[in-house]
């Protein structure tokens, strides 16, 4: 059997296992380049087949994030391939599985989130943006997530809100639930009732439904609207946003996971930003030793 012949049972088999098709297009991203470096004749490839790639990627100019993608996708695929019998070892062994990481940038404050959501006034789409905002800050959805609503998959319930998201618009191919507390259910729904369409996506633009690179310029927009950086300002920063002021209001890591569709806790903990010099003097103002000692004689 031949490179491209396994590659296309391999992605058969992942989707018969329910993987979002996002990631599926992910996966096909990283076999195209792969194809061009390796022998087609998979009875070639031994543990220096994979290591000689690996090292490959790592010397490219990428980002860390990007070469873990393509490492950890394909040693995916070379275990497949142990697995089903169509390799004579496993030459996932031979190459480290990356350690995830993430852009470590420092979140913005209590008061600078307020300033951007005060910046969503004066204009026609201010009801929006305000409500897109809120929504991903109290939720913590995936901006590819909430381009793929409609009105119809919302629920206001007791003053809140909650929307069911199926597998195939999320990372992992696994349904979920994410809710809004008052503000923002209040927020989406003085949204909808503005709307005087009948168009069914939940957020729009003039030309249609709002795509992933209209939020990104929104919120890039209300950010020097309220005199901040807008480079600071992106949809996936608010994912951040929610992971850590869940966990400093006290929250849970086994909920905030389901919630937020992360697939373990490394991952999620690389999302929260509890270190700021600020955030641990705080901590250190409640819990430090000595002046709780000697408060207490």
């Amino acid at each position: 059997m031949d490179i491209i012949q396994a590659m296309d049972i391999f992605i058969t088999a992942k989707r018969a296992d329910g993987l979002a098709e996002r990631t599926i297009a992910d996966y096909r991203r990283v076999f195209r380049r792969y194809v061009k470096h390796v022998d087609p004749d998979l009875d070639s490839w031994d543990r220096s087949t994979a290591r000689d790639y690996a090292a490959y990627i790592n010397g490219l100019s990428w980002a860390s994030a990007t070469k873990g993608i393509h490492i950890r996708y394909l040693r995916s695929f070379w275990g497949w391939l142990y697995r089903e019998g169509l390799t004579a070892e496993d030459l996932s062994a031979a190459v480290a599985a990356p350690k995830p990481s993430i852009k470590d940038e420092p979140l913005i404050t209590t008061s600078e989130f307020k300033r951007l959501v005060e910046a969503c006034d004066g204009d026609r789409w201010a009801v929006r943006d305000r409500a897109i905002l809120l929504m991903l800050a109290d939720t913590g959805m995936r901006r590819s997530e909430i381009t793929s609503l409609s009105r119809s998959q919302v629920t206001f319930e007791d003053g809140g809100a909650w929307i069911m998201l199926p597998g195939e618009t999320t990372k992992n191919g696994k349904e979920r639930y994410v809710f809004l507390g008052q503000a923002s259910a209040a927020a989406l729904r003085a949204y909808l009732d503005a709307r005087t369409d009948d168009r069914q996506a939940l957020f729009i633009s003039e030309r249609g439904p709002l795509g992933g690179e209209g939020i990104a310029y929104m919120l890039k927009r209300r950010a020097r609207i309220a005199g901040m950086d807008p480079a600071r300002i992106h949809p996936h920063l608010l994912r951040k946003i929610f992971a850590t002021w869940w966990i400093e209001n006290g929250g849970d890591e086994q909920r905030l996971m389901k919630i937020g569709g992360w697939s373990g806790p490394e991952m999620l903990r690389i999302y929260v930003r509890l270190g700021s010099r600020e955030k641990l003097q705080d901590a250190h103002k409640q819990y430090g030793p000595v002046d709780n000692v000697l408060e207490e004689s």
